[in-house]
């Protein structure tokens, strides 16, 4: 006899497979479009006499809908999009569209690291053009922008990264003049006189011209009535008897600003040897290849001995 197996099925499987077959579909429900009053006074958590005083404001877009006064969801989130007073409970911050073409004063504060009665008083003296929401004062990028180019004194954080760069390579007045032992007034007629003034390249960062370390550098290879003052010589430097290896020195140091790059009473660099000796630095390593000299490694740097070079030296012109 055979038996009929009956297949289980779950009410969920019986209710769907009824839906899919009825010619009566159920509709999604539709996007919601107006609120109450009251949702907007939840939304954005204020009490009862608040959120009716700013539906009297007619911000956005009010109507009476079944006897009760309902706002527009739409018109809602525009007005909200374009304000930074009002901030809802949870979710988006304000003013999401208005960010997108103008700074508040705190914002531009922070970028240009400066307080805000700086940003009021530069708003006052120079004329930036501002804009007033809800009772706040704001700048229009465009506004900001064409007065940030116009002047060089205040940086944002990126800008005031590059200016750093550039302060690396370059030196103030006042540095020329304390690195050539000369009174500042000087260095303004060594710029204007016609003689020395094609060596030098200037630049303007934070509204104070600086000259280039490279064209300084031209100035004082390209002339011999200015020289760098032994005053400013480190105390290794200032016991140095050979009077032109002193200058090479300090011009090295004037250029790269960094001690290690020169050598010492005691030992010199292969750029070094190779100007005391007026050859290339290549004749250097051949000539210390062939043993006429020796050489030490002090960490990654190699220096010539210089009591064994300079007594070769000797040796090499008597011969």
């Amino acid at each position: 006899m055979n038996q009929v197996v009956i297949e289980e099925t779950s009410f969920e499987e019986v209710l769907s497979e009824i839906e899919e077959n009825s010619k009566y579909k159920r509709l999604p429900p539709k996007e919601k479009t107006w609120m109450t009053v009251p949702e907007i006074g939840n939304l954005l958590g204020l009490k009862k006499t608040g959120r009716y005083w700013l539906v009297q404001k007619n911000y956005f877009e009010c109507r009476e809908i079944a006897g009760q006064m309902r706002v527009n969801i739409a018109s809602f989130e525009k007005w909200y999009a374009n304000q930074v007073k009002y901030h809802k409970v949870n979710g988006e911050e304000p003013g999401k569209n208005l960010k997108k073409w103008s700074y508040s004063i705190s914002e531009v504060a922070k970028m240009l690291g400066i307080s805000e009665t700086t940003v009021y008083d530069l708003i006052r003296r120079d004329g930036i053009k501002t804009v007033t929401v809800d009772y706040w004062i704001r700048i229009p990028k465009k506004s900001f922008q064409e007065w940030y180019e116009k002047q060089s004194k205040y940086r944002t954080q990126k800008d005031r990264e590059k200016d750093k760069e550039l302060e690396g390579a370059t030196i103030t007045m006042p540095e020329m003049a304390r690195l050539l032992g000369i009174p500042r007034r000087q260095v303004y007629e060594i710029l204007k006189n016609s003689k020395y003034s094609h060596f030098f390249e200037t630049i303007e960062i934070a509204e104070k011209k600086r000259i280039t370390k490279e064209s300084f550098q031209k100035f004082l290879d390209g002339q011999d009535h200015y020289k760098l003052d032994p005053a400013n010589d480190y105390e290794e430097l200032s016991m140095e008897q050979n009077f032109s290896l002193a200058n090479y020195r300090r011009k090295k140091l004037a250029k790269t600003g960094d001690r290690s790059k020169n050598g010492n009473l005691s030992y010199l660099t292969f750029d070094e040897a190779a100007f005391l000796a007026k050859v290339s630095r290549g004749m250097i390593y051949k000539w210390m290849d062939d043993g006429k000299f020796s050489a030490v490694k002090i960490g990654n740097i190699s220096r010539v001995k210089r009591d064994e070079f300079e007594a070769w030296l000797e040796e090499r012109k008597g011969n």
